[in-house]
């Protein structure tokens, strides 16, 4: 790769590699907290590469959680990973199968939005895409590592790392705001994860939530996509 699609995918990651600086810190701590080596933390991040469902797993590991539904959990909470992957796929769809294996593995809910965002300019190549992905992913995997190290030498408190996760969900909604059907979805997914989450008494509210949100926000825009080709006929 050119040395300016490097710099241009780096620098559009530079906000998010920031910010996972911190939670990824404030991640390895808690993971650290619950029981995990920092070889472990490293694998996860590593392997996995799921800032919110790390975060559940090491809560449910200090509850005592049994492995079957840790790893249910998590894959759930991932479910829309497809979704995501599938709405990006046009644009690195012309890629071999090794590039896309390495871009959808470190295709994370931020790089995801910046991605998306930078896509729907003229200017912004799948090699671009892969640069920020691929920044985010060590960024994420490195901070980890370090929260590991300093949970490892020091007793923090990690219940304020519930308010750190808070604001990391309240940061990603925001910016994937990038049009009406993306509004009306972070909507929808509001109320229907308290509506859910009221009835059904149990996180897996939060995952219904999230997926029936998707669909819909998909519905909306492939409509208004539909709807403007129409138009232009």
């Amino acid at each position: 790769m050119k040395n300016d699609t490097v710099l241009s995918g780096m620098k559009a990651g530079l906000p998010i590699m920031a910010s996972y600086l911190a939670l990824g810190i404030a991640c390895g701590i808690v993971l650290y907290d619950a029981g995990f080596s920092v070889l472990a933390i490293f694998l996860m991040s590593a392997l996995v590469y799921a800032g919110a469902a790390q975060f559940l797993a090491g809560s449910m590991v200090a509850f005592g959680a049994a492995v079957p539904s840790i790893i249910l959990m998590v894959f759930f909470l991932n479910l829309r990973h497809i979704l995501m992957s599938a709405s990006i796929s046009k644009y690195v769809k012309n890629k071999p199968m090794s590039f896309l294996g390495l871009f959808g593995h470190t295709l994370s809910d931020e790089s995801f939005g910046i991605n998306y965002s930078r896509f729907q300019g003229d200017d912004w190549t799948a090699n671009e895409a892969l640069i920020t992905n691929l920044f985010n992913y060590s960024a994420w995997s490195l901070s980890t590592v370090l929260g590991g190290i300093i949970g490892s030498q020091f007793t923090i408190n990690t219940l304020i790392m519930n308010y750190a996760l808070i604001a990391m969900f309240i940061c990603m909604m925001v910016m994937q705001f990038v049009s009406k059907a993306h509004i009306i979805a972070g909507i929808v997914s509001v109320v229907l994860s308290v509506v859910f989450t009221a009835v059904l008494k149990h996180n897996i509210a939060l995952v219904i939530a999230t997926v029936l949100a998707s669909f819909i926000g998909y519905y909306l825009e492939n409509n208004a996509v539909e709807g403007g080709v129409k138009a232009n006929e």
